[in-house]
């Protein structure tokens, strides 16, 4: 019998998910440990994915609730959408086009039983192909989520792991709906994944499953993919970084301190440090606009630990002195 102290809300959002989307819907039925409820959102489908829905939900052995947006809402705003209409005392967010693991919920669950204090709860993933076959490389790996990023994030230090990049896909992502009045609405410039992640690391306690419990499906229509970038590519992301991108990352950022200032289980140290991260960003957007000496200034902020604690330490040193 489920512990109905943790009921399990799934938060599905589709938007023309016709071709993957029923083997998404047969991996949540063969859960070890079934979802309590399945809140889907549509984003305005064009294709079949409505219909199929339907038909999930007139079958399904637990309750499913649709939702038709009269207008579209983008990922992010779905996904808010979604979470809001959860009953469930834990959210755990799908994407239409990935394969849960038979154990994905039963093991999800039982990180939140195990200890009342964890905010949210996120796993590894096989990367696979269009067909959902396994290219041979996780998702942790192809983010750089290893060796002492990893150790920093299960010894406590989550909320400066995030603060250099995010390391939590929505795909995997859980997290205690208690937490809801602190995330909605979803902060300017953010998916759902890293803003959720980001401010239940500055009040709570994330845990990290190294399982791979999701089938990453890669495919040419996806919102964010994972696949592995050579060398020559990873240089042209990097010339995509301009000055406007460290703009809206001060902007975003500073979205995030606005949210937990005033928060009483906000450490003062997690504000200190958002501050320092927004700082960093508005240095690097004056470096890409040619407002101060670019040698200088990066060398200020290499002295300072900032590209190692809020960046790509010496690659994105680089990139400031040369791009």
């Amino acid at each position: 019998m489920q512990n109905e102290n943790q009921r399990l809300s799934v938060a599905l959002c589709t938007f023309d998910g016709e071709r993957y989307l029923a083997d998404q819907l047969r991996s949540l039925i063969e859960q070890s440990r079934r979802p309590d409820e399945v809140v889907i959102c549509d984003d305005g489908s064009r294709d079949r994915t409505v219909q199929i829905v339907e038909q999930f939900a007139a079958d399904a052995p637990f309750p499913v609730r649709l939702h038709r947006n009269p207008t579209k809402l983008g990922p992010a705003e779905n996904f808010a959408q979604a979470m809001s209409l959860c009953t469930g005392q834990i959210i755990s967010f799908c994407d239409q086009d990935d394969i849960w693991r038979s154990d994905k919920i039963e093991l999800t669950v039982s990180a939140f039983e195990r200890d009342p204090r964890v905010a949210y709860v996120f796993s590894d993933a096989d990367i696979c192909d269009v067909d959902c076959r396994p290219l041979g490389y996780r998702l942790w790996t192809s983010i750089g989520f290893v060796g002492r990023l990893r150790q920093q994030f299960d010894s406590g230090g989550g909320f400066d792991v995030l603060l250099r990049q995010n390391v939590v896909s929505g795909a995997t992502l859980s997290f205690a709906a208690r937490y809801r009045p602190l995330l909605l609405p979803i902060g300017a410039g953010w998916m759902h994944d890293g803003w959720i992640a980001l401010l239940l690391s500055a009040i709570g306690t994330g845990r990290a499953i190294p399982q791979p419990l999701t089938r990453y499906r890669q495919h040419p229509n996806q919102s964010i993919g994972a696949a592995r970038r050579s060398l020559y590519q990873q240089y042209l992301n990097a010339r995509k970084m301009d000055r406007d991108v460290f703009d809206q990352q001060a902007v975003a950022y500073q979205a995030a301190l606005d949210r937990l200032t005033g928060q009483t289980d906000a450490p003062a140290g997690a504000l200190e440090k958002l501050q320092s991260k927004i700082a960093h960003c508005q240095t690097r957007s004056a470096i890409r606009h040619r407002k101060i000496n670019r040698i200088p200034a990066a060398l200020g902020e290499l002295l300072t630990m900032r590209y190692r604690r809020f960046s790509l330490g010496w690659k994105s040193f680089s990139q400031d002195l040369f791009l």
